[in-house]
């Protein structure tokens, strides 16, 4: 979530792909072979939490 300077705000929507020990993240709905914007190890300091989703505007 963020603002545009003319004060519009915008959403990037992103894919969490929780593994057993690993979550991954992608700008789009993941396809064959495509490689995650970013992971990370699930350790005893790593919290996931699923939120659902948001309404922005409608969207």
């Amino acid at each position: 979530y963020g603002r545009r300077k003319i004060g519009r705000s915008y959403i990037h929507m992103r894919y969490f792909v929780l593994e057993p020990r690993l979550l991954a993240y992608y700008k789009k709905k993941p396809q064959d072979n495509q490689l995650p914007i970013k992971t990370m190890v699930i350790d005893g300091t790593c919290r996931v939490e699923d939120r659902g989703l948001k309404t922005h505007h409608g969207h």
